[in-house]
C-alpha cells in the first residue's frame, strides 16, 4: 500500500505523475485493489488525457509528486465503493 496515495485522498492534495510517458495533473478519488489483484487509482484527471475519471495502475505511475494544491470537491462522476477495486484502501 502505497501511504503517499492515501495521504493525498485524505487531505484532497493533486498529484502530478508520468504514466506512459505523459504527464498527468490528478486529483486523487479512489485507490485499492482491482479485480485482477493490481493496485489501482481512480482519479479526475484535470490535465493530461481526454478521460476526464481514469484508472491507473499504480505500477506504471513515475514520477509521482504531491502538489500543496488542494481540491474541495469529487470529480463529477465520482461513486463511492469503486465497483473497479476488490479492497479500497483510501477513498473520498
Amino acid at each position: 500500500m502505497n501511504q503517499v496515495l492515501v495521504r493525498a485522498i485524505e487531505h484532497k492534495q493533486r498529484l502530478r505523475f508520468l504514466y506512459n510517458g505523459k504527464p498527468r495533473l490528478v486529483e486523487p478519488q479512489c485507490y485499492g485493489i482491482g479485480t485482477r489483484g493490481t493496485e489501482l487509482l481512480r482519479v479526475h484527471q484535470v490535465q493530461g488525457g481526454s478521460e476526464r475519471e481514469p484508472l491507473f495502475d499504480v505500477a506504471k505511475i513515475t514520477g509521482l509528486e504531491v502538489l500543496d494544491e488542494v481540491f474541495v470537491r469529487p470529480g463529477p462522476n465520482y461513486k463511492k465503493d469503486d465497483s473497479a477495486m476488490k479492497t479500497i484502501f483510501a477513498q473520498l
